[in-house]
């Protein structure tokens, strides 16, 4: 397994799409940055490190789309290829490659995730002016991040569960896209039309979560109730991916 992860990592870390996808967020950042510090240069006193660090906990959401990317990077049109169908006539164990990939995903996203949030932050550090709130903006992100992460994972677990079990990658990303996003509006449409169970779900799925975790700052129960809901979604994706992948016939 070792070597299967270490092989996987290497081919991941080389892909040229995953630092231009780096180069193209980080160059995003920038025009944030520089749009905040003009605004700022002008005379908004308003603008600070604590106005500016604080959209991190605004768009948690995002990391969710994110996976989609950090997922395609690892499984890289494998059955169109047929690089998986190689790798299965190699020998290797299903679960092997399905673990490996899922892992390695996950490294590339963290990885992702230390750079862009880093820049960020460290360009709000240094250009924009400080005050006695930088304490409470600190918690405020650590307490976001620590519910976020799990939630992540279990995003980054069924993207990987989709890109395995349809051929299409296109497909598999719009079928992604439908759980951790439309699947929200639809629930909420059923709890209005039929019943308020699909209400009480729909307040477990991740992208809803997400939405809710800043507004509940500093409720850390909540934040274990977001470790709770991303574990079950990571195992349950998981689980329900590699047991269909090892029967699934790989042409």
């Amino acid at each position: 397994m070792a070597d299967y992860l270490r092989a996987e990592c290497t081919k991941a870390f080389r892909r040229k799409y995953l630092y231009i996808a780096l180069l193209v967020c980080l160059a995003g950042e920038s025009l944030l940055l520089l749009g905040s510090w003009l605004t700022y240069s002008w005379g908004n006193t308003n603008i600070s490190f604590h106005s500016t660090a604080v959209m991190v906990a605004a768009i948690l959401s995002f990391g969710l789309y994110a996976t989609l990317i950090t997922g395609d990077i690892v499984f890289s049109d494998q059955y169109k290829h047929n690089t998986l169908k190689n790798e299965v006539s190699y020998g290797l164990p299903r679960g092997r490659i399905y673990l490996g990939k899922l892992l390695v995903s996950m490294l590339v996203a963290l990885a992702a995730c230390v750079v862009l949030i880093g820049f960020y932050l460290g360009g709000c550090w240094l250009l924009f002016p400080h005050d006695g709130s930088d304490g409470t903006v600190w918690s405020l992100l650590g307490y976001c991040l620590a519910g976020a992460f799990p939630l992540w994972l279990g995003g980054q677990a069924l993207v990987m569960a989709c890109y395995f079990l349809v051929r299409s990658s296109t497909m598999a990303a719009f079928l992604s896209i439908g759980i951790l996003v439309v699947l929200a509006s639809v629930f909420q449409a059923l709890g209005l039309l039929i019943s308020p169970v699909f209400e009480c779900i729909r307040h477990f799925l991740p992208g809803v979560m997400l939405d809710t975790l800043a507004s509940m700052a500093f409720d850390w129960p909540y934040v274990g109730l977001c470790w709770i809901v991303g574990a079950v979604w990571c195992v349950g994706s998981t689980v329900v991916g590699l047991a269909i992948f090892r029967r699934k016939e790989i042409r």
